[in-house]
């Protein structure tokens, strides 16, 4: 049996986007291309990697079996070019970050340029999305998170703690019931997300607040939500990061808060690889230089 890495690597890319099409897309080659050197893969090792569906590929319990050696192949190779070819100075490549939205989309996104400056060969991909991608299959590269994990062979890291409050507008405020407590809130309208599509029940920031409040206006993303408070459309609850640029926000109930904590993942074999430790160092230092902006209320209040 005569393996060739070059095939593994289009064995893994096929496992990451379970399509020959998005593979290929991916590898910037034809999806025959892919197929060719699945094909070439599967005579050496002698058996099926793959199941066809309409769904796409699926792995069979053979590629199953396959894939934590061509993971740990690729790991190696990653390290050999970058520690033994001098590549490791270089950080070039890509490095793929998920975080939740609003996290993603109001502190890293504007400040991930910087590091591409610094690091101007590295590609990044910032998945602020409310989704978690898979470490274990290398989906991702780093993974932030509401919920500490608690299983599974990765390592974890507490960035930092961060609070949130009630916030809206003073236009909105302005003429309508004074608040004064939590029952107040019952009075006004609030804005939180949709139950059935909250993917974290940590993320249930309203019933932090009061439990009886059931909002009026809906989003499936923390930015949404934001713009509909922005927009004057009732109240609804914030993290302080995401609140503290915005001046037309006013606290309600400011001595009211709760508190949630980011978590960083990563897998041990990635925690390796020069670009990644490098990123997960450039987070945690932006996060601590602006820690006052994630535990500190921006507004006095009403």
């Amino acid at each position: 049996m005569k393996l060739n890495w070059d095939d593994m690597r289009y064995f893994l890319v096929l496992c990451r986007t379970q399509s020959f099409v998005a593979a290929g897309t991916e590898l910037k080659v034809t999806h025959s291309t892919v197929s060719r050197r699945l094909s070439a893969l599967e005579t050496s090792l002698q058996t099926q990697l793959f199941s066809r569906t309409e769904k796409g590929c699926r792995l069979t319990a053979a590629g199953e079996k396959l894939l934590p050696y061509a993971e740990q192949l690729e790991t190696t190779v990653i390290g050999l070019e970058e520690d033994i070819s001098g590549r490791n100075n270089q950080l070039s490549g890509a490095i793929r970050i998920g975080a939740p939205d609003g996290f993603g989309n109001c502190f890293l996104a504007s400040r991930l340029g910087k590091f591409q400056t610094i690091h101007p060969a590295l590609e990044v991909e910032l998945i602020a999305v409310p989704m978690y991608y898979s470490l274990a299959r290398r989906e991702i590269d780093i993974l932030i998170t509401v919920r500490k994990p608690t299983a599974g062979n990765i390592i974890v890291r507490k960035l930092s703690h961060y609070k949130f409050g009630l916030f809206a507008t003073k236009k909105y405020l302005d003429g309508r019931p004074p608040i004064q407590n939590r029952e107040d809130l019952r009075n006004h309208r609030t804005i939180g997300y949709i139950d059935d599509l909250l993917y974290d029940q940590d993320l249930d920031f309203i019933n932090e607040f009061h439990s009886g409040v059931s909002a009026q206006f809906r989003s499936s993303t923390l930015v949404g939500q934001k713009h509909a408070i922005l927009a004057d459309n009732g109240i609804g609850v914030l993290p302080y990061f995401m609140a503290h640029f915005e001046p037309t926000l006013v606290s309600v109930l400011p001595g009211l808060s709760a508190q949630r904590t980011f978590w960083l993942q990563v897998n041990p074999d990635s925690r390796q690889i020069a670009r990644v430790r490098v990123t997960i160092d450039f987070i945690v230092e932006e996060m601590e230089a602006s820690k006052f902006i994630f535990l500190e209320n921006p507004q006095p209040g009403i």
